[in-house]
């Protein structure tokens, strides 16, 4: 970030420096990529560049969000998925800042996709990050072994399930 501050006019000027960008002051960056702000965030990272993984989230109304899936048929639930530059490494799913995310208990789950159906049978790890608008970030942590079977599904029971977030 940078502020600067013009004497003349009295005024600050203040840049979100993303890679070789500069985001908005209603965008964030995320892997060198401007990406619009939201008031509820889930971003999936994982370090493995060859192949692509796919954040699932359930939220509290009952609603599945994923690439496949990219947002909701409901005026009160309003969020979507945003595939970040070429969906290498980075998955998310967003409320935008006007709206207001459900409250409640969203699940949240990964389809491994690709990732782990090469010859690189090593484990994966994603890292959640959860952000809402103007609160500290939470951030959960899971390693997949094989890869998932349950490609658009976000139960507790289901091969891609993470764990819980209370909005």
């Amino acid at each position: 970030m940078s502020i600067t501050f013009d004497t003349n006019n009295n005024t600050y000027t203040v840049l979100l420096l993303c890679g070789s960008k500069t985001c908005t002051m209603d965008e964030v960056c995320i892997q060198d990529m401007c990406v619009k702000r939201g008031s509820l965030s889930f971003v999936a990272r994982w370090s493995r560049r060859k192949g692509r993984g796919y954040i699932i989230i359930r939220t509290p109304l009952n609603s599945t969000i994923y690439y496949g899936k990219p947002h909701t048929n409901s005026s009160i639930d309003e969020g979507r998925h945003q595939r970040v530059g070429d969906g290498s490494h980075v998955d998310r799913i967003y409320w935008p800042l006007k709206s207001i995310a459900p409250k409640g208990f969203y699940k949240i789950c990964f389809n491994t996709g690709s990732l782990l159906n090469g010859t690189d049978k090593s484990p994966v790890t994603v890292t959640i990050e959860i952000q809402r608008f103007g609160l500290m970030m939470k951030t959960l942590t899971h390693t997949f072994n094989r890869s998932t079977r349950n490609l658009n599904e976000c139960i507790n029971t289901s091969d891609t399930f993470i764990g819980f977030s209370e909005i």
